[in-house]
This record gives C-alpha cells, structure tokens and sequence, in this order.
C-alpha cells in the first residue's frame, strides 16, 4: 500500500484499492504519456482502460462512504482517478473538490468544481462550492460570478432552496 496513508482504512479489501489507486496517482505523468495519442484522438483514460459502469458505481460509492463518514483524506485518491478516467461526468470531479475542499485546499478544490462546471453548467452546487472555494483562495470578484450563477440555477427548484440561500448570503457578505 501506498506510504502516502498513515492509517488504512479498516476494511482490508477497500484498503487495498484505496491503495492501488493512490498509488496510480504517483505514477499519472507515465500513464498519460503512454496515452497521449489517444486521449489526443477524444478517448477517456476509462475508455482505454476498459472500465464498466459498475465499476464506476462501484468505486463511487466508496468515495461515497468515506465522505459520509467524513473520511475525505481516503476517499481522495479514488474521487481523483474517478475524475480522471471519466471527467465528462461531474459527480467525479465535484466529490473530488469537496475532498479538497475539506482537507483545506480551497485552491485545488476550486479546479476540480470548475471541472464539475464544465461537465454540467447547469449544476447549482458546482457553482456554489467553487464560489465559496474562490472566497476562501481570496479571490471574492471571481466568487461572486459563481455565487450569482448557483441563485440563478437555484431559483424555482424547491430542492436547491437552502443552497440559494446560502449563495445569496455569501454574496451579501462580500458586499
């Protein structure tokens, strides 16, 4: 297992992908070198690599769990390789971010929620988690084009009604 981990996970099997993927991580400049061509051509790393949709799910639902127990530091290297060899999906890189975000690295976390906005502009809490990450760098001008954009995508969806607030209060706080 990778010595990037002080303390595996307890689970001995999800230790061993954890480690297996944080590993791959040191090696990633090989890996996309070896690639380049094709990711050149559109191909994702997934798509080269063979990787199923359940195998996403699966490997989602672990960044997943980890997360909810808040866990963010093992649940980091499996949401990065997820964004990796799948960017075009935004849940990949958003739980990535919120990974970041929660180990302290608003300007890291920020690239990742901008990934997730790429991938679905439409996404309320992308946009508002790269504002808040955006105000955390001190970079509130940029914050408040991403706080806007989460009230706007926000407004009329009852399920996004706390988070519109929440957007509208950071942005009166930058005022």
């Amino acid at each position: 297992m990778s010595s990037t981990y002080l303390h595996p996970p307890a689970d001995t099997d999800i230790a061993a992908i954890v480690g297996q993927l944080a590993d791959g991580l040191t090696n990633l400049q090989q890996t996309l070198e070896q690639c380049r061509e094709q990711l050149e051509q559109g191909y994702t790393l997934g798509e080269l690599r063979g990787v199923t949709e359940a195998e996403y799910a699966a490997l989602y639902q672990i960044a997943r769990d980890f997360c909810d127990r808040g866990d963010f530091h093992h649940a980091l290297p499996v949401a990065l390789q997820l964004t990796l060899h799948n960017p075009a999906n935004y849940r990949y890189p958003f739980i990535a971010g919120a990974c970041l975000q929660r180990l302290g690295q608003p300007e890291r976390a920020a690239l990742m929620y901008a990934l997730a906005c790429d991938a679905n502009p439409d996404d309320a809490a992308s946009a508002y988690r790269l504002g808040e990450c955006l105000i955390a760098a001190s970079r509130p001008d940029e914050a408040r084009q991403f706080l806007h954009k989460a009230v706007d995508l926000s407004y009329g969806k009852f399920h996004c009604r706390e988070l519109q607030t929440r957007a509208r209060n950071k942005l009166e706080a930058l005022h």
